[in-house]
């Protein structure tokens, strides 16, 4: 084909599903392509929204994110370049990227994943004015829009009535297998890869987490089959309150977060492993948690842009102090709360906490500091490898009591809890004496 020859275009704008496996959009893309006898070209975004801003004086993502997921994109294109595809890596918002691309590539659809959140929505919306078909697809869910219909009248605003509803009333679909992948070869990308990316897959994994946290799909899939064959979700629900600890919880939250792993693949994974080593109330828990995950994300849409006000989703009116120095402290694990100081700077090290670490760093900055809930969670997605938009900040408006939290919110004595979850002083030690 002439290098200039026009060609239609069917854009798989690749957000936060890096993978093949289970990924209904890229199925869908690819049969828009057959329809209208045209080519899949693969597009990820190096967003300035995620790589450039700020929220409340904090980065939008912190640098174990962006290495993680300049590396899931590597893989991925290493991936689609196996089956004779491709992916352009480009820095931009979506809309402002494929205004540039050269005339000869006739974008005529854009399919992307269903937004959680309003960003996503103007983001699409942006592609809409420049005259393009956007087919947004469910793509990380447990159940689609059909089901949660079917089975609700409206989103219950407890996460209890979600799970309970659900659960009786709907199965989880099983994951669909990677699909046929239309050869895109012949459009090679027409600029060098983004400099943020080669600056992201410089940084350095942190050595100090339980898990090497490497992105993509493959590093995803071995992470997940070794917890599984370790026998170790057989006895999940007694340790997840762990502080620390390889087996101790599942360490899958950044591939699931990036799009590396399926939440449906995981469900059903887990069904089989009952299958072959008995069910138990650990096995359930697990995915009982998935369920929370799923809760949040359509608690997000819901919500739209009252998830990140400060009355939250339930307009509950709330007053806070202001205290930059007070903040400062709790950033930096300067607060003179051992457990809550060790929190800190595992998280600010490595990109990761366990969920009861996070649950008491944000009470310890609500309730104790009394500090609008809203500046943890900017804090918490400039930081964490794993960041979700929907869990993290519903999680945050859950504890603060301006979300879905029929008792108004968690208050958690971080002292009490430290001698639970850390009779032996052993993770505050580590952390303590790591600066």
């Amino acid at each position: 084909m002439n290098a200039q020859s026009s060609v239609d275009v069917v854009v798989w704008l690749v957000r936060d599903t890096c993978r093949l496996q289970d990924n209904p959009a890229l199925d869908r893309a690819v049969e828009e392509a057959k329809t209208r006898s045209a080519t899949v070209l693969a597009l990820a975004c190096l967003e300035p929204r995620r790589w450039k801003d700020e929220q409340f004086g904090c980065s939008r993502s912190g640098a174990q994110w962006r290495r993680f997921r300049a590396e899931s994109l590597v893989a991925l294109r290493e991936s689609l370049e196996r089956k004779k595809s491709g992916l352009w890596i480009a820095a931009g918002a979506p809309s402002d990227v494929i205004s540039t691309f050269p005339p000869h590539i006739r974008v005529t659809t854009v399919v992307t994943d269903l937004p959680v959140a309003p960003d996503e929505q103007k983001e699409n919306a942006s592609l809409v004015a420049l005259g393009l078909e956007v087919l947004a697809v469910q793509v990380d869910e447990l159940f689609d829009a059909g089901q949660i219909k079917n089975a609700l009248d409206q989103l219950p605003s407890s996460f209890t009535k979600f799970r309970k509803t659900i659960e009786k009333k709907q199965g989880v679909t099983p994951p669909e297998p990677i699909g046929a992948v239309t050869p895109s070869a012949l459009l090679s990308q027409p600029w060098k890869d983004p400099d943020d990316l080669a600056t992201a897959l410089a940084v350095a994994v942190s050595t100090s987490t339980e898990v090497e946290a490497r992105g993509g799909e493959v590093a995803a899939q071995k992470i997940w089959r070794d917890y599984l064959e370790s026998g170790a979700l057989s006895s999940y629900k007694k340790t997840r309150n762990a502080f620390f600890g390889r087996t101790q919880s599942s360490h899958l939250s950044a591939w699931l977060a990036h799009g590396c792993l399926s939440a449906r693949m995981m469900w059903w994974d887990i069904l089989d492993y009952e299958q072959q080593n008995g069910a138990n109330e650990s096995t359930y828990w697990l995915r009982f948690e998935l369920l929370w995950r799923e809760f949040f994300r359509w608690y997000s849409r819901e919500a739209g842009s009252g998830l990140f006000r400060r009355e939250g989703p339930s307009g509950q009116a709330v007053v806070y102090q202001e205290n930059p120095a007070g903040f400062s402290q709790w950033c930096g694990g300067q607060t003179g709360v051992n457990i809550i100081d060790a929190a800190m700077r595992e998280l600010a090290q490595t990109g990761w906490l366990s969920n009861r670490a996070r649950q008491l760093a944000a009470s310890y900055l609500i309730y104790d500091l009394n500090l609008d809930w809203r500046l943890g969670a900017a804090w918490f997605e400039s930081q964490l490898v794993d960041f979700d938009v929907a869990s993290n900040w519903g999680n945050w408006a859950y504890i603060a009591g301006v979300g879905p939290d029929p008792r108004g919110g968690r208050i958690f004595n971080v002292e009490s809890q430290a001698e639970r979850y850390d009779s032996d002083q052993h993770y505050r030690t580590r952390w303590l004496n790591s600066q």
